[in-house]
């Protein structure tokens, strides 16, 4: 069963939490709400107070997001964790060598290889996550987020 430390209530009400995944990987794990997703959908831009808005009724309640997310979290095995860590720096790394057809990638890919670390989860309410990384040396400053569909295989992939 996976545990969760370190449980408290971001700004929204929504749950953050450390949690230990298989292969020791230390992370942080937070529950999206709907706010969290896009608070700009409303059409209406005039009201500054648009935050005070919000319907905080909207926010599970603890117990809920707990189960949500350590459902979410016992589907990451570490075989898992390993092939989408992998895929991640694959896809980089291609992407980053794109337009040369003769780049060696080998040793750039190595390199965020060693270098790519999970640092996080954000679990919806759905139970859909997206892994967070960080890769201090290739990437500083950044985040590389990788949303997984259902099948936990890799949907979408971003850096920020």
């Amino acid at each position: 069963m996976i545990e969760l430390d370190d449980i408290d209530t971001d700004e929204d009400g929504a749950l953050t939490a450390t949690v230990e995944l298989p292969g020791g990987r230390r992370i942080t794990v937070e529950y999206a709400t709907d706010d969290d997703v896009d608070l700009d959908d409303d059409e209406d831009d005039d009201d500054d107070d648009d935050d005070d808005d919000l319907d905080r009724d909207d926010v599970p309640d603890m117990d809920v997001m707990q189960e949500t997310v350590r459902h979410a979290l016992a589907r990451l095995t570490a075989e898992i964790l390993d092939a989408r860590e992998g895929e991640v720096a694959e896809e980089l790394t291609e992407a980053a060598f794109e337009d040369d057809d003769d780049a060696d990638i080998e040793e750039p890919l190595a390199a965020l290889r060693a270098d790519l670390s999970l640092d996080g989860v954000v679990v919806f309410g759905d139970g859909g996550m997206t892994l967070l990384y960080v890769a201090p040396a290739e990437y500083p400053g950044m985040t590389v987020y990788c949303l997984l569909d259902d099948d936990l295989d890799i949907d979408d992939l971003m850096v920020e």
